[in-house]
Parts: C-alpha cells; structure tokens; sequence
C-alpha cells in the first residue's frame, strides 16, 4: 500500500525490517538498553524487558557483536532468570561491556528444558542454547568515539630495573608514557612501539574467520626503564 504522498508508510516499512532483518518475530515482548553510548571499556549496560508471556527459565538474553551477526554467532548470554522478576515476564538485568571497536545489540530467545540438544555443548561442556524462537531485539549500543588508550597493564621488562606499560587503542597514532617518582612530576618519557596482529595470525576457526574474527586494535608497548629498587613509580599514557 502506497500513501497519497508516494510514500511507503511506516508501519509497513517497520514491518519490511522485521521480515527481512529478524524473520520469526511473533511476540508482544519489548528489550532496551541503555544508555546507548558508553564511555569507556567495562562500563555497564542496562537491559530491560517487558511482555514475555508464559516464561521458560532457560529464556536468555544474547549478546551481539557486531549488532548484524546471526543469530547463532552470539559473543554471550545471559539467562533472564537472573532477575527477580522474570517470572512476572518482566526484568532487568546490568553488566559490563568490553570494548570490541564494534557497537553491541541483544536478543531475547525462548528455550524450554525439552529444547535441550546434548550434542550442542560449549567448551566448558554445556548446552548451547537455541535461538529458533526470537522475541525481542534491542538497538545498538556504541562506544564513545575519540576514547583514550584502553586495557592498560603492567609487565615485567627484561631486566630487574624495568617495566611494560602496554595498552590498546583503535588506531596507530604514537603514543608516549611519562612516568617519575612523584604523581605532579612525571619527568621520564618514552614512546611506545605499536604493534598489530591480523586475522591470518590466527591458528584456526573460528579466530581467523569472519564469524570469529574481531579487530583487535592497536597494541602499544612501552618499557620504562632505570627505575629504582623498592620506590612507588607513577606513570600516564599520552597521545603525541
């Protein structure tokens, strides 16, 4: 049906979505989450959902990303059961995200006891869960662009007198970490080596292929070196 305008409506054009983008979907259920964008890698999101009518146990919640994989290539699941109130149809549950350089979304699926497939298991030997019946999807969470460097640790260097500092960013720009004795007096510089491993580093599937392959950014590493035995050192990562 075409509007006087010559214009699909939207109800039909939200209906053409749902057909071609998440074929399935016959539930009342309702998922968001929030907020949409993030700060910063190991902020929470909120996932809240109302409408699942008649609710399993083994309902749960997938976690996507990118937002476009299939519904089989979830990063993660969450039962629903997890909220107090699932039994209600109703829920909430909140966690962590790790930056993944690609934006996030999530799905509810109904699974049933009956439903279990003993020869379907992940690695630590439990059933995988079915996502035959979808119903509800979320929109997509991102990451806030222009972030800082992110997973910053620590390593032991070759030598008894020096540190790494290694961390990762979505880009190769060059970095430096000053560091020093005092937190107001970082005086001691160093750049850091970028480094960058690809997909053909990967030993097998489903690391080196499209379903499990994920960038991983650009990995920074710098050593400090001359530091003192037994003094407390402070150290800040910087952009050039």
């Amino acid at each position: 049906m075409i509007s006087d305008h010559g214009t699909v409506p939207f109800f039909l054009c939200f209906f053409i979505f749902l057909h071609f983008h998440f074929p399935g979907v016959h539930s009342k259920a309702s998922l968001s989450a929030t907020p949409t964008t993030l700060s910063k890698s190991g902020d929470f999101v909120h996932l809240q959902w109302s409408g699942v009518e008649g609710p399993s146990d083994f309902d749960f919640l997938a976690i996507y990303s990118p937002p476009t994989s299939p519904h089989d290539n979830f990063v993660g699941y969450r039962f629903l059961s997890e909220s107090p109130t699932w039994e209600s149809g109703s829920g909430n549950i909140s966690f962590p995200l790790v930056d993944l350089r690609y934006n996030y979304s999530f799905r509810i699926f109904r699974w049933t006891r009956s439903e279990i497939n003993p020869k379907r298991k992940d690695h630590d030997n439990n059933p995988l869960p079915s996502t035959r019946r979808l119903l509800a999807f979320s929109g997509e969470v991102a990451f806030a662009p222009n972030r800082g460097p992110g997973q910053i640790h620590l390593a032991f260097g070759d030598q008894p007198d020096a540190m790494r500092v290694m961390y990762v960013t979505p880009n190769p720009q060059e970095t430096y970490v000053r560091y020093g004795e005092k937190e107001d007096a970082l005086d001691a510089v160093v750049l850091a080596r970028v480094e960058r491993y690809g997909k053909e580093h990967m030993c097998d599937a489903p690391a080196n292929s499209s379903v499990g392959w994920r960038d991983p950014g650009y990995i920074h590493n710098a050593l400090l070196t001359d530091l003192k035995k037994g003094l407390r050192y402070y150290y800040k990562v910087r952009n050039l």
